[in-house]
């Protein structure tokens, strides 16, 4: 259960006598995620009542929220559905709650797709492309906490941790994907376009309704990098066969959608092989980080909770050797 700070009903009440957001009618742990402690808090204004999503920062430093808060109040602004955090009378959305830093977001109807269709793959193709366009034009900063330099890092730490075969085949993959990636660092003629990026959108952090995308939740992993690597993450999440290979028809459903908004570079379409292999890689690393060998200790409660969200690294390994040998559609 992901609830590691424990509220009563005095602790929320104390928070939102900053609001005008109106009285606590009842309030619930959400029981999903690793990371941070969420509640479902219901409020009752007049004859309305609202719910509204309290989150509480069990590990992300204070320091590194206000690019979170900006971030999606500039997507919210834009007309992207993102649960953009409401601001007190003051104008403040963070604040603090039994010393761990805490807001509050709107709570959007919806429901996690069960199963994932073209036209889902459509909609989200869509709003990735709108999402990278403000991205694009922001003025924001934020240095993506797990990219290349962080990868070699990992790749170094793993290696006399895990055992031989395995550890030979990473820096093996590793290996080709720099080698490859080098050549864009390189050369400016070569260069992917960056801004700012979701990082993480797994389908489970899409809500739909009726079919339709209601909201894009959990932007916690967002940063500055390459946009068609936020596409591949996409992709090798909504786009796959029971048996990890690309699903070519919601494939082409998310990359046409998307390039109707944002079209493609000669240079993507060229690196797109290569980004989908690096989005695999980085969660195989972050996958062996999280549940096998964690960077740094982690409490019981916390060690508990990711036992029982488990999630198999050997999936993304599967996947990077998968991308490594698959044709892979080119972009539209």
């Amino acid at each position: 259960m992901s609830v590691y700070t424990h509220l009563s009903a005095s602790d929320i009440e104390s928070l939102l006598s900053h609001y005008d957001l109106g009285a606590l009618c009842d309030f619930t742990g959400i029981e999903s995620g690793v990371e941070n402690t969420n509640y479902f808090i219901d409020l009752k204004s007049g004859n309305t009542q609202q719910r509204y999503v309290l989150t509480l920062f069990e590990y992300l430093p204070e320091e590194t929220l206000p690019f979170f808060i900006d971030f999606t109040t500039e997507l919210s602004e834009g007309g992207i559905r993102v649960p953009a955090p409401i601001r007190d009378r003051q104008g403040e959305a963070l604040h603090t709650l039994k010393g761990k830093p805490c807001l509050i977001s709107p709570c959007f109807k919806g429901q996690h797709l069960s199963t994932i269709s073209a036209e889902h793959c459509r909609q989200i193709g869509t709003q990735l492309a709108k999402l990278h366009l403000i991205g694009q034009k922001s003025s924001l900063q934020q240095e993506n906490q797990r990219g290349i330099p962080w990868l070699k890092l990992q790749v170094k730490r793993l290696s006399p941790l895990l055992p031989s075969h395995e550890a030979e085949l990473m820096q093996t993959l590793w290996q080709d994907i720099l080698s490859e990636l080098s050549t864009h660092e390189q050369s400016k003629a070569c260069q992917l376009p960056t801004g700012l990026i979701h990082g993480d959108l797994f389908h489970d952090n899409v809500l739909f309704d009726q079919e339709k995308i209601t909201g894009i939740i959990d932007f916690y992993n967002a940063c500055h990098d390459y946009l068609l690597y936020d596409l591949a993450v996409t992709v090798n999440d909504w786009c796959i066969n029971p048996d990890l290979s690309l699903n070519d028809n919601r494939l082409t459903a998310i990359t046409h959608a998307y390039s109707q908004v944002r079209s493609f570079t000669p240079q993507e379409k060229e690196s797109w092989p290569l980004m989908l292999r690096l989005a695999a890689f980085r969660f195989w690393i972050s996958r062996i980080i999280t549940f096998v060998h964690p960077e740094q200790e982690v409490d019981k409660e916390h060690q508990e909770n990711q036992v029982l969200n488990f999630k198999d690294p050997d999936e993304f390994k599967k996947m990077v050797l998968l991308r490594s040998q698959e044709n892979i559609p080119v972009l539209p």
